[in-house]
């Protein structure tokens, strides 16, 4: 029974892929939008619930007024029929409506929900540009996205749940005082009307300190992220004391807050606590002091001494309701700031596919400075043909990889056209136009999988004999027979860890190239590929890649200037232009920067000056 609730909604299922919107309000309605029917269903039960809830304590008056106006031997033959059918009623009709209800609210709505809005999230989320991931802490988007679903389905749960159920009951139980007798309505309404100002007191400061809180908590959490991400870093060059007190620092803004919204939900229990003692005493003393003047039946104080614990229990768990609801809200708002954020690079209104027609790259008057007045490329023109090899080089921050990020766009150019056979790469998919780029890295970021499924990433089928001849021509086939991780598991199913950390810089530069290799792009991107690597491995897998190379255009970037000699090409850039450009034989012959570049490597690297 369970499965067919859980399949009442596909989480899984949806529209399009438009931001969502940063008003939590808006957000929660247009995510939630597919529960429509479980949630009114929900509170269609919801008010039967609270209903018979009301009933119950009704009947409970009729109970003991039939009972004191009832002879014990005359009972069941009088009221025989009346008590059975209560007694079924109670027995069926309550468990069974509270079993669909939080069928309906636990199984089919929360896990569902839960998983849809953390589903969409990532799938927007995932859509940003590098460019967008790189100002902010990776661990810290995850937790946001995680923290999303849990609080945005929180607070729908709250209202539909806890909220929606209390006030119908609260409701009822003033229409049932108020037809057994109605001057009973004077103690309740004066309890609800003080019952308010404990909100309107409470609910102000608890959104200002829910929203401090979740801030503090936002910076400790971007701060473990970043402490945790970086540890070798932390330990090589950290001063433990200075690290501690700037952990503390935040670890004592997150304290204050809590302890904030602490003291305002202590104040709350207290007044509550006051408040339950108030109804109890005025509703049931009210109630006896009517039945002592002969106006009102002892049914009547047995009815509002089970309401008085009743309301005040609802009660009680409506403030903590509007607590957590607050609490949800901000930690929703908080995370909705990371997450409904347009997307920086994206597609086109009517982008198509990339019509691919031999690889040929042109940039036009490119200039990009990420949003400052230096750096970045300055108007860089170059055109490169179907199936040639050009470098790049230049001293770091000289604009070669910014033009490489540019050509994936990572980021988009702030002016100027690059184009792929003549097509406008900003006119087409992102995806179609990395379909057919392959790169490998200097940093070679493996995922936490197996090696298998590294070297393969991205295909639609694994072809096991096309990855294993891949992994040959990137000299890797011989350490993955070797590998074996915490599981078990071995060769090219031993997975590598985070980033690859179970593997050596060597290896991870390998299955990187392996992984290039099996993609098979027609045009290839080398950003210092062969950077991790030592001379010996280096010239072995040069002399496979340059076969691999044969017929793909090709854009390498190296410092190490003896691993790009062979290109067709060799592009100098200085200061975000285009200084020189020609064969390694021309470039040397002319004396200019390249040459001068080449004469002053040592152990085959660039030199910093």
């Amino acid at each position: 029974m369970s499965r067919r609730f859980a399949s009442l909604v596909n989480p899984f299922q949806f529209t399009d892929s438009t931001t969502p919107p940063e008003n939590l309000w808006r957000f929660l309605v247009e995510q939630l939008w597919p529960f429509r029917f479980v949630i009114l269903g929900s509170l269609s039960l919801t008010v039967v619930g609270a209903a018979i809830e009301v009933w119950l304590i009704g009947y409970t008056s009729t109970l003991v007024d039939l009972l004191a106006s009832t002879r014990p031997d005359q009972l069941w033959a009088t009221h025989g029929t009346q008590l059975v059918a209560a007694g079924l009623f109670v027995l069926i009709a309550r468990p069974l409506a509270g079993y669909v209800r939080e069928a309906l609210d636990d199984i089919a709505f929360r896990p569902n929900a839960v998983t849809m809005v953390r589903w969409r999230a990532h799938r927007h989320v995932l859509r940003q540009s590098v460019g967008w991931f790189r100002s902010d802490l990776s661990g810290r988007i995850a937790s946001q996205v995680m923290d999303l679903g849990a609080a945005a389905t929180g607070v729908a749960y709250s209202v539909i749940h806890t909220l929606a159920f209390v006030s119908i009951y609260i409701a009822g139980s003033v229409w049932l005082i108020a037809s057994i007798d109605v001057r009973l309505l004077v103690p309740l309404l004066l309890w609800i009307a003080c019952y308010g100002g404990l909100m309107a007191y409470a609910v102000p400061r608890l959104v200002r300190q829910s929203a401090k809180l979740q801030a503090g908590y936002s910076g400790v959490s971007g701060l473990l992220v970043d402490s945790y991400g970086n540890i070798d870093t932390i330990k090589l060059f950290g001063n433990a004391a200075s690290e501690d007190r700037e952990s503390q620092q935040r670890f004592a803004q997150l304290r204050e807050a809590f302890i904030a919204v602490q003291t305002t939900e202590v104040t709350i229990n207290a007044g509550m606590l006051f408040l339950s003692s108030l109804l109890l005493v005025g509703l049931t003393g009210f109630g006896v002091a009517l039945w002592q003047g002969g106006g009102a039946p002892l049914g009547l104080v047995a009815a509002a001494l089970a309401l008085s614990f009743r309301i005040t229990g609802m009660a009680e768990w409506m403030l903590d309701a509007v607590s957590s609801l607050f609490a949800l809200s901000g930690s929703a708002r908080q995370s909705l700031k990371t997450v409904a954020q347009d997307l920086e690079v994206a597609d086109a209104a009517h982008a198509g596919p990339l019509e691919f027609a031999g690889g040929g790259i042109s940039f036009s008057d490119v200039r990009h400075h990420y949003g400052r007045d230096d750096g970045g490329l300055n108007g860089v023109t170059l055109t490169i043909a179907p199936g040639e090899k050009v470098a790049l080089v230049g001293r770091s921050g000289a604009g070669k990889s910014t033009l490489v990020n540019l050509l994936l766009r990572f980021f988009d150019a702030e002016s100027g056209v690059i184009a792929i056979d003549g097509q406008n790469i900003a006119s087409v998919t992102q995806e179609s136009l990395r379909l057919h780029i392959s790169m490998i890295t200097q940093d070679a970021a493996l995922l936490h999988r197996s090696v298998r499924d590294n070297i393969g990433y991205g295909a639609t089928g694994i072809d096991h004999a096309a990855i294993a001849a891949a992994a040959d021509k990137a000299e890797a086939s011989g350490f993955i027979a070797q590998l074996q991780d915490a599981e078990g598991r071995r060769g090219y199913d031993a997975h590598v860890g985070e980033r690859g950390v179970k593997l050596s810089g060597g290896q991870r530069q390998r299955v990187a190239l392996a992984r290039a290799i099996f993609k098979n792009a027609p045009i290839m991107v080398l950003d210092e590929a062969t950077s991790a690597l030592d001379s010996e491995v280096e010239a072995t897998i040069l002399d496979g890649l340059y076969g691999v190379m044969e017929g793909k255009t090709v854009i390498a970037i190296a410092h190490r200037l003896s691993t790009i000699a062979r290109m067709d090409r060799i592009v100098v850039l200085d200061q975000g232009q285009i200084v020189e450009a020609g064969t390694h034989e021309a470039l040397l012959e002319q004396g200019g920067i390249y040459a001068g570049l080449w004469a002053r490597q040592s152990g085959g690297f660039l030199a910093e000056d």
